[in-house]
């Protein structure tokens, strides 16, 4: 296993320029492998360590949180009744339910007693609009799942596409169709007959989870003992894929089995039967922060509490969420190599578009 110091110097991850003074470097270990996922830890202080952020899956479970429908397909409502929580939404939490399951476009910072907010969001289940079963057409039950492909990630927060969304979930279900069915050395077919459409129901597949255990029982410990992690980066068939970096360390322990269970089931989606790869360096990951953290930069408001920076170069991009009840400090930084995915681009159109885009009309 490789360490690799992290100059912050240049705004890396680990900690924002603020914090130079607190901490000059930050730690890359790893990889941590298995099969075709490499994984980094990303290690170091972070600022925010003194607020205490509850996941929606926990607010969820614990009915703090409700989410209601609005009749508007990208656009839910939200509410934490919570007197002391503050509710933390991480961009691309699946939640089930509704009359179409939904993912969050943007991350979300919820402070107790919010009131309804508005709650930005796609949809990751085509052609259903009624009740499912026993669920609560009206309202969402769980987070148990994120987006599990870049594609999706891609769509959702960059492109702002509805259309890709759906393009992204059909394609990942193909491939998890083929290589689990591969794995399994038996005909698998992980759409679910509730609901052919919903990445949730087919991320919720027997013989799926059957597969990603391997994976999950070799990297969920690699946490154990180490307590100033604050993310992970991963690398997928050789190529960087994708990091995740919290400003508060609880927050990303909160996350990490859900964050890890959709990188391993990236992971199974891309594998490839005999498929070579050279191990990725902490030297290509370094470059690869560098480079997003050099990309141009646009802001949006999610909320009052809320603002996403987003920065872009040719190869990456960057979402930054600020918490503006924390004094705008970050408190997530969100990596994505771009590899050769390509999205239509709102924040480069001009203001009217982009709004337009933001708040579409119902779409069934």
């Amino acid at each position: 296993m490789k360490r690799i110091l992290l100059n912050t110097t240049v705004g890396l991850a680990v900690m924002a320029t603020a914090m130079i003074t607190r901490a000059a470097m930050g730690t890359l270990s790893g990889p941590f492998a298995y099969r075709n996922l490499q994984i980094f830890l990303i290690q170091g202080d972070a600022r925010l360590d003194e607020h205490q952020y509850a996941t929606l899956a926990e607010a969820l479970e614990k009915g703090f949180v409700v989410i209601k429908e609005t009749g508007n397909v990208q656009e839910l409502s939200v509410e934490n009744l919570s007197k002391a929580t503050t509710v933390f939404l991480n961009a691309g939490d699946i939640i089930k339910g509704g009359r179409q399951d939904r993912t969050v476009r943007d991350d979300l910072i919820l402070p107790p007693q919010s009131g309804e907010v508005p709650l930005a969001a796609f949809c990751v289940e085509h052609g259903r609009w009624t009740q499912r079963g026993r669920e609560n057409p009206a309202a969402f039950s769980a987070n148990t799942k994120s987006l599990s492909s870049k594609k999706q990630k891609m769509a959702a927060r960059y492109g702002l596409s509805q259309s890709e969304v759906w393009s992204g979930v059909a394609e990942e279900q193909n491939r998890l169709n083929e290589n689990v069915s591969r794995l399994a050395g038996r005909r698998v077919e992980t759409r679910d007959a509730a609901s052919a459409s919903s990445l949730q129901l087919t991320l919720e597949n027997k013989d799926l989870e059957a597969v990603r255990k391997a994976y999950l029982d070799r990297l969920n410990p690699i946490l154990d003992g180490k307590n100033d992690v604050l993310g992970f980066a991963y690398a997928i068939n050789g190529e960087i894929n994708s990091a995740e970096v919290y400003g508060n360390k609880q927050l990303f322990r909160a996350l990490w089995p859900k964050l890890l269970d959709a990188a391993v089931t990236e992971a199974i989606a891309e594998s490839k039967e005999g498929g070579q790869f050279q191990s990725v360096e902490p030297t290509a990951l370094k470059s690869f922060f560098e480079t997003a953290l050099s990309g141009s930069v646009k802001e949006r408001q999610v909320w009052k509490t809320t603002r996403v920076k987003v920065y872009t170069t040719p190869a990456t991009v960057l979402f930054e969420t600020l918490d503006l009840e924390a004094g705008g400090a970050w408190i997530h930084k969100s990596f994505i190599n771009k590899g050769t995915e390509t999205v239509v681009v709102p924040l480069d159109r001009d203001a009217s578009q982009y709004q337009q885009q933001l708040r579409p009309p119902s779409v069934r």
